[in-house]
């Protein structure tokens, strides 16, 4: 009755996965605002977050620059809406690729939200709790496994992303490399299989620490150096406050984060199961592998997933920290390189090319590349 006066609007954040939660509604708003989606005239859009919510400091945030109402009201008002002819207008429109920036607007349009005063100095009081000073760089890295999803989903089987996860211990050399070079190194998440273990003190497992807490994992991401992850939901926070994502073991291959020009990462690789012996791209693309997002279409494609050695993580963390420093010494044959990586990937993910990717703005492991010539054909 009132859609000929105003169009309201509702909206369902995902707010269960902080990747979601930070990044994608980040990139809503960015689209929003830079054209890309249409928004109607004379409307009126309110969300609602369901539980559970992966992080209420940053809800809080959210209310910012979003209208939030709460669950008790708006979960049975989106139902109802649902069942009435017409829903569809008054959903909000989600954004291109959930997570994916396809349209390169992080690297155009600054951060939606802003901390206080007041958040800063909160947040330099766990920095001092954590042996650190506001001036000190440091850098945050994650390792995903399979603790969290267990515990915060422990109805759900989650097996179908064991493939992603990793071992901490196999970035440890990367870490004390970094603090070496007189930065600070903390573990992120919320809840991990197995604490880090170094003896240099630089190193800091903050996910096992007493200072650890939601609103800190925000201060952290926003304010670090740059970010080490493997695609973890933890590196949406940095990209959602502009601060650099250094990947290794990215997965999967084909959802690579490509659109921002500070970024830098390397991927998993993959293994013939029967002969031991490492894909080459183009045999990924032949055996089509580099579009698999499941552990069992790897199992019954005959190919393991194989994680980065510790020693391409330490070069890609050092790489990123030379390149940010101004210290990275660039060979003549890097580009041609690049460009044949980007040029193989694209023609091996085939309409997920289009799907999941915009411009191609960030970088591949150059060290990688360089040692593994054999594997870009």
């Amino acid at each position: 009755m009132i859609r000929p006066v105003f169009l309201v609007r509702i909206g369902v954040m995902r707010s269960d996965r902080i990747g979601h939660f930070a990044l994608e509604t980040e990139l809503w708003l960015l689209e929003q605002e830079s054209g890309v989606a249409s928004r109607p005239k004379r409307s009126v859009d309110i969300w609602f977050a369901p539980e559970p919510i992966a992080n209420r400091v940053l809800h809080k945030m959210w209310k910012q620059v979003l209208t939030i109402w709460p669950n008790w009201l708006m979960v049975s008002v989106f139902r109802i809406n649902n069942l009435i002819p017409g829903a569809f207008a008054h959903q909000i429109n989600k954004t291109t690729a959930t997570c994916l920036d396809v349209h390169n607007l992080l690297d155009v349009y600054p951060p939606r939200l802003k901390f206080t005063a007041t958040q800063i100095e909160q947040g330099h009081a766990g920095l001092a709790k954590l042996g650190m000073k506001p001036t000190d760089r440091f850098v945050c890295f994650i390792v995903r496994d399979s603790a969290y999803t267990k515990k915060a989903f422990p109805e759900k089987d989650m097996s179908y992303h064991d493939f992603r996860n990793c071992d901490v211990d196999d970035y440890v050399a990367g870490a004390e490399a970094l603090a070496d070079r007189g930065l600070f190194v903390l573990r992120m998440g919320s809840v991990v299989s197995k604490p880090l273990v170094s003896s240099n003190p630089r190193v800091i497992d903050y996910a096992n620490s007493k200072v650890r807490s939601e609103f800190m994992d925000l201060f952290l991401g926003a304010h670090c150096e740059f970010n080490v992850s493997d695609g973890l939901g933890f590196y949406a926070i940095p990209a959602m406050f502009r601060r650099p994502n250094a990947y290794v073991n990215y997965s999967p291959f084909f959802m690579y984060y490509s659109s921002r020009a500070c970024d830098l990462g390397i991927a998993k690789t993959m293994i013939d199961t029967a002969t031991g012996k490492r894909l080459n791209l183009t045999e990924m693309g032949n055996r089509g592998v580099a579009r698999f997002g499941e552990t069992s279409q790897f199992t019954s494609a005959g190919v393991s997933v194989k994680s980065n050695t510790p020693s391409e993580i330490k070069d890609l963390m050092l790489e990123m920290l030379d390149r940010i420093e101004s210290k990275w010494s660039s060979r003549p044959e890097d580009d041609e390189l690049q460009r044949k990586f980007w040029e193989k990937y694209s023609e091996i993910i085939g309409p997920d090319r289009e799907n999941f990717h915009g411009e191609i703005w960030s970088k591949y492991g150059a060290q990688f590349l360089r040692d593994n010539q054999d594997w870009i054909l």
